[in-house]
């Protein structure tokens, strides 16, 4: 990896995330928690309006092998229901630097993230957009004005359509 790559992701991603990899607690339970099709987040059936405390949950949000969503601390881990994507990109922005180019994502947790093989795009089946790859088993699909943004800068091969973003090459059709 370039430095410049190197450079982007230590500006970016998981480093400001907590460390839940190291929390391994007892399930706690389930909390009526859901998060719908359009990254809407519900608490007992209403929506949650502070954007601060969707950011919060977001950054404590775990999918594990069992296919379920899971809020952490160190000391509880509370199961949450989740219709498809509990993440959603909200902004894109593109970096470069003496000919390299990378993309980096914002997700609803405010964190950034850099396109690239740690953090990978892969589209959406039946056409719906597409979605990224980030810490914890967690994905982000792009909200709609994200995905047209990102599609400014689609290139075009004899292979068909692709992104470019940190030296790697992310197929769209």
């Amino acid at each position: 990896m370039s430095d410049f790559y190197q450079r982007i992701e230590g500006q970016v991603g998981s480093e400001s995330l907590p460390p839940l990899d190291r929390w391994s607690p007892d399930l706690s339970g389930d909390i009526d928690i859901r998060i719908d099709s359009q990254g809407r987040w519900f608490h007992d059936g209403r929506p949650i309006e502070r954007a601060s405390l969707v950011a919060l949950f977001a950054r404590i949000l775990r999918r594990e092998a069992d296919g379920h969503y899971y809020l952490l601390t160190p000391y509880e881990k509370w199961r949450i229901q989740v219709e498809e994507h509990p993440l959603r990109i909200i902004a894109v922005e593109q970096v470069a630097d003496r000919g390299s180019e990378c993309i980096v994502v914002v997700a609803n947790n405010s964190v950034r993230y850099a396109i690239s093989s740690k953090h990978p795009m892969c589209l959406c089946p039946n056409d719906e957009g597409a979605f990224v790859q980030l810490d914890h088993g967690i994905t982000a699909k792009l909200d709609r004005p994200a995905w047209y943004q990102l599609c400014e800068w689609v290139q075009s091969d004899e292979q068909g359509l692709y992104l470019a973003s940190a030296g790697e090459t992310f197929r769209l059709s």
